[in-house]
């Protein structure tokens, strides 16, 4: 992703990138969502309409549903949600 909104908060670097790989395929949405819930302050769902359009919810869903992660609630950012996940060992 060349262009990123400052909305969206910082841009995940290349060891949250690769750490995403094993949740989604590579340079998809699904891939850089999980790499922005893998942030140490997380992402809110503004932020990923601010990349992608729309929000996008379904693959933390799934992938907390297989037990491959836990999604932790940190403090609300206004009223908006803030979500930070972390992969099961």
């Amino acid at each position: 992703m060349n262009k990123w909104n400052r909305e969206a908060g910082t841009k995940p670097d290349k060891k949250l990138l690769q750490e995403a790989s094993a949740f989604a395929r590579e340079k998809t949405k699904d891939h850089y969502v999980v790499a922005m819930a893998m942030r140490p302050d997380g992402v809110t769902q503004p932020q990923v309409i601010a990349i992608f359009g729309k929000p996008h919810r379904n693959k933390l869903r799934e992938l907390a549903n297989d037990n491959r992660i836990v999604v932790v609630d940190l403090p609300r950012n206004g009223r908006v949600r803030r979500v930070k996940i972390i992969p099961r060992c």
